[in-house]
């Protein structure tokens, strides 16, 4: 194989697998603060955002059960998320937002969504 065939093929694999490894972690950072989700607890428990802050769920179980996020009053239900699932919301009008999980009523928490400046 030529020498400078191998190297612009090992420099593109570099760009590619070097970008991607870039990519990851800041697509991650772009979707805002996350709730941690488990059977028996939410971290943080109370959140406090921005109005027009998207906010990500994510099921931390470690029995792998699924959970879904179902907020009070039944006007929002997130999507059931498999151990490791996780699930985006912007939140646009300010106020306070309980939720709890639909298969443990035990555990709750509360988004708390205060006017942007």
């Amino acid at each position: 194989m030529h020498p400078i065939l191998l190297s612009r093929r090992a420099a593109l694999r570099l760009v590619l697998f070097g970008g991607l490894a870039l990519a990851l972690p800041l697509s991650a950072w772009a979707h805002g603060p996350t709730v941690k989700l488990r059977y028996g607890s939410v971290k943080p428990l109370v959140l406090t955002i921005q109005a027009g802050q998207t906010v990500h769920f994510q099921n931390e179980n470690s029995s792998g059960l699924p959970c879904t996020v179902v907020f009070a009053g039944g006007e929002l239900t997130g999507p059931t998320l498999e151990k490791g699932g996780g699930w985006h919301h912007t939140f646009e009008e300010p106020g306070e937002f309980p939720y709890q999980l639909a298969e443990s009523s035990k555990t709750r928490g509360t988004i708390v969504v205060e006017e942007a400046p």
